[in-house]
């Protein structure tokens, strides 16, 4: 997962709202576990724009209203690029995850799943020092958010490991690994309507006007998501997005 910063001229960037920045979080954790760690390339604390998920020149920003400098972001962005994927690694056989299945006994297939998913389960430790990162950005409403992920990591782990991994199995189709590099993009795309006046408004405030364009962003991942052909990830998107959606008014 590269974050190389290059230096241009910089733009005006504006903040996603926090539900939707949410879910770009999530699926960033998704495409890093599955990411080839590298070595951070050189930075320059006001270099602009950053290559990577768009959503990071958001968080860059809060990092800086939230500390005034760019320090907690450059760790973070360090942290995500190198050592979450070798903690990640270093808790799964990322081999295990390339065995062609489908020459496996269901007996054999069932067992290979167990163990691939107790690994998981370790490795959901590696989310801890990434909390602990983010947490000096975020004010108490954000706190929220990052606060209900985590806890939810747990069930989610749980759906893809019920029933011997029969959702994780899925994930090992060409269609779920080549829909899981679109996931970045889909959410950019289904949160950048969000209009910038939510992230003004607390989520015990939400109106139908803000639960509206909630349920708009819903719609428009289910739909990028069966165009994908990979709607097992709508299992994991409902289940956060219930999840965070109980943090508000909205239905």
């Amino acid at each position: 997962l590269s974050l190389t910063v290059h230096q241009k001229k910089k733009p005006q960037l504006t903040m996603k709202p926090r539900i939707g920045y949410a879910f770009a979080i999530i699926s960033l954790l998704v495409g890093t576990c599955s990411a080839k760690p590298n070595l951070p390339a050189a930075r320059a604390e006001d270099s602009d724009p950053l290559e990577g998920p768009p959503f990071l020149a958001d968080l860059r920003d809060m990092c800086r209203n939230a500390t005034g400098s760019d320090r907690s972001f450059n760790e973070l962005k360090d942290h995500i690029s190198t050592d979450l994927p070798k903690c990640f690694m270093a808790h799964v056989n990322l081999e295990q995850l390339k065995t062609d299945t489908t020459k496996l006994e269901e007996q054999d297939k069932k067992k290979l799943f167990e163990i691939i998913c107790e690994q998981i389960h370790e490795s959901a430790t590696c989310l801890t020092p990434v909390q602990t990162k983010l947490k000096p950005c975020l004010n108490e409403e954000d706190v929220k958010v990052m606060d209900q992920v985590v806890a939810t990591m747990p069930e989610a782990l749980n759906m893809a490991c019920a029933n011997s991994g029969a959702l994780l199995q899925k994930f090992t189709e060409p269609a779920y690994r080549s829909c899981a590099m679109e996931l970045p993009a889909m959410i950019e795309e289904c949160t950048s309507e969000l209009p910038d006046s939510m992230e003004k408004v607390p989520f015990s405030q939400y109106s139908e006007k803000q639960c509206g364009e909630i349920y708009n962003m819903r719609d428009c991942f289910s739909r990028r998501i069966t165009e994908c052909g990979a709607t097992g990830y709508m299992d994991f998107f409902i289940l956060f997005y219930r999840k965070l959606l109980a943090l508000t008014p909205c239905k």
